[in-house]
């Protein structure tokens, strides 16, 4: 059965890293999730959430590319107190180490992939505010890239591919490789 406290959860954009904590949620973690942050930090500052992109590398230029950890390591902290916590956002290998050093703890890192054609149709269906005012897709995805999701996703301890699949098949992945570790 599941011995870590704490999983993290990557991919690209709408590759299904909401979903995956929702299912865990449904499991008995409790939820962190860094785009909330973000978002809830953003609110606070009065930034309109359109400027999503320029808020976070904002404070990475500031303060380090673990900068939205630590912002986010609060909200950690609090959740692991009441429960298991899954992680969602994760963009690179700097924050995985930031979290890890805050709770002194490793994370089992989850990889969520789906294919560019599906999360592109995820997008149109979601619409979420930052989808549709922010950055073009590609762009978007570099961005990620060049953040670090590549290398995190690489070194993830399971890989689940959310392509084609329906949300019991993913349930039923999650259980498996991740819950059953």
């Amino acid at each position: 059965m599941y011995s870590s406290k704490v999983v993290g959860i990557t991919g690209m954009p709408l590759a299904g890293k909401t979903l995956a904590a929702e299912i865990l949620e449904e499991k008995g973690f409790s939820v962190v999730d860094m785009g909330d942050v973000v978002r809830k930090e953003m609110e606070k500052r009065d930034i309109p959430t359109e400027e999503v992109a320029d808020f976070v590398n904002g404070q990475r230029d500031k303060k380090g590319m673990g900068a939205i950890a630590e912002l986010t390591v609060p909200y950690l902290k609090e959740s692991l107190e009441e429960s298991n916590v899954v992680i969602t956002g994760m963009r690179g290998w700097s924050e995985k180490k930031v979290f890890e050093s805050h709770i002194d703890e490793d994370i089992l890192m989850v990889a969520l992939w789906a294919s560019r054609e599906t999360r592109k149709n995820r997008r149109e269906e979601r619409k979420r505010e930052e989808d549709i005012k922010g950055q073009d897709f590609h762009e978007r995805d570099l961005r990620e890239i060049d953040n670090g999701i590549a290398k995190l996703m690489a070194l993830s301890d399971v890989m689940i591919v959310n392509d084609g699949i329906s949300i019991d098949e993913l349930e039923e992945k999650i259980e498996k490789k991740v819950l059953r570790r």
